[in-house]
C-alpha cells in the first residue's frame, strides 16, 4: 500500500472515530460539507477541484487526498486537476508546490499516472 493510499485510510479510521466522539459537531461538518459540495451553479467536480485548490494552499494532506478521491469520483481527470494544482501554486508559491507531490503520489498509486 502506498503511502498516500495509507494516510487517506488513517484518516478515514480517525474520522470515523470523530464521529462517534463528537456527533453533533461532526454532523454539522458533515452537513456543510454535503450542501457546499453538491450541484448547484458549479458543478461538484469543479466544487471539488476548488477545494484541493485550498486544501493545498492550506497544506492540508487529508483534504488533498481526501478531495482527489472526491474530485476522480466526481469526473475529473488528471488535466483538471493539474490545472486546479497549478492556480494554487500562483496563489501560494513553493510551499503549496511541494505539496503537489501528494497529488503526483496519489494519481500514480490510483492509476491515473500518465
Amino acid at each position: 500500500m502506498d503511502s498516500t493510499t495509507q494516510a487517506l485510510a488513517e484518516f478515514k479510521q480517525y474520522k470515523a472515530k470523530m464521529n462517534h466522539e463528537m456527533p453533533d459537531v461532526m454532523k454539522h461538518l458533515d452537513g456543510l460539507f454535503q450542501v457546499s459540495l453538491t450541484d448547484g451553479a458549479l458543478s461538484t467536480k469543479g466544487k471539488e477541484l476548488i477545494v484541493i485548490g485550498v486544501a493545498l494552499a492550506t497544506h492540508c494532506e487529508p483534504c488533498i487526498l481526501v478531495h482527489l478521491e472526491k474530485a476522480l469520483a466526481a469526473g475529473a481527470t488528471k488535466a483538471e486537476i493539474f490545472e486546479a494544482c497549478g492556480v494554487a501554486i500562483a496563489m501560494g508559491g513553493g510551499p503549496c508546490m511541494a505539496y503537489v507531490t501528494i497529488v503526483q503520489r496519489f494519481l500514480e498509486a490510483n492509476g491515473s499516472a500518465g
